[in-house]
């Protein structure tokens, strides 16, 4: 008999301001993978950046003069999650796309209708 492997997360992508990152959506969230890098700027407008550098502190390694995340980080929101990763603020259910260039939206929210 095989076991059965469990199902691949849906990944998604966002690259922007020196961030490629990847990350899934989930009931808890939106989860930004291991291994993603992370913008090192905030835009002037950004509306956390204490929080931010305090994050980036505790999730990151600096590989290359590259922000690595160090482990799977959990947001609340999609938008939170690109907001994080890529230093600016972001619609996060537009920003995120699959492989094949589908919108977090249209995957997830269209699925609810």
């Amino acid at each position: 008999f095989e076991v059965s492997q469990p199902k691949e997360e849906h990944l998604f992508y966002t690259k922007g301001r020196g961030c490629n990152a990847k990350g899934f959506y989930s009931s808890d969230g939106f989860t930004v993978l291991k291994g993603s890098t992370v913008a090192k700027t905030m835009v002037p407008s950004f509306n956390w950046k204490e929080k931010r550098e305090k994050m980036l502190q505790d999730y990151t390694s600096t590989e290359n003069g590259i922000l690595v995340l160090t482990s799977d980080k959990t947001f609340s929101s999609p938008s939170t999650a690109a907001d994080f990763c890529i230093g600016s603020s972001n619609n996060g259910w537009l920003i995120w796309k699959d492989k094949d260039g589908n919108t977090l939206d249209s995957v997830y929210r269209k699925q609810l209708d």
